[in-house]
């Protein structure tokens, strides 16, 4: 596997291939990209394209990791954290919805890739993740048993965590027309979302 360059490392010519690859490749997904529009997007010949990606699949993976990056180290971060599992509900919640507003394309670009290639985000998270949800686990299970929390399989708390932060991102579009919202009042709902989705998932993690 071809690691991506990093992008202090890259040449000019590099680092406008691979910003015109990542806005097709995040709109476009894997199939729809065309490598003739992504030179044309960075303003060069298609052979000085495969000089540097070889392959669509080669410049396809760097663009994929470097979007998966944008999100994984700053949620891995907290998981790994010493905080008690309220706090790292409310702390993932705020940093997944800050992330996602600056890179709203990266939900759908990986759920696209998931269905087209799952391997590749099973190796991805092996790779930079392992142990994580073991930890997450064991610590949720903990907080069950002492009483802070009711009993939730850790799996469903993962879901409903994901599912509630990035589901606005992906059906914006939907939303928008069923709500009325306009582009200004939707960038406002999506800041709302931080703390409503932290009080909802810790009201029903409340112990009865």
């Amino acid at each position: 596997m071809t690691e991506p360059v990093p992008m202090g490392e890259q040449s000019e010519a590099e680092r406008k291939i691979f910003e015109a690859a990542r806005d097709v490749f995040h709109v476009q997904g894997y199939e729809g990209a065309r490598m003739q529009e992504i030179a044309d997007r960075a303003g060069i010949n298609k052979a000085m394209l495969h000089y540097y990606y070889r392959s669509k699949e080669k410049l396809f993976e760097a663009v994929f990791r470097v979007s998966a990056m944008k999100v994984l180290p700053t949620i891995l971060g907290i998981v790994r954290s010493d905080a008690g599992v309220p706090e790292k509900i409310a702390q993932i919640v705020h940093a997944y919805i800050d992330l996602l507003s600056k890179h709203p394309h990266v939900p759908g670009f990986i759920i696209q890739e998931l269905r087209r290639n799952p391997g590749r985000l099973r190796r991805f998270i092996g790779q930079q993740a392992a142990g994580v949800f073991d930890q997450l686990s064991g610590e949720v299970d903990a907080a069950v048993d002492r009483g802070e929390i009711r009993p939730i399989k850790p799996e469903h708390l993962l879901a409903n965590l994901i599912g509630l932060c990035v589901f606005p991102f992906i059906a914006r579009p939907m939303l928008e027309t069923v709500t009325g919202l306009d582009e200004t009042a939707y960038d406002a709902f999506i800041e709302e979302r931080k703390e409503v989705v932290t009080d909802f998932i810790l009201h029903a993690l409340k112990p009865t």
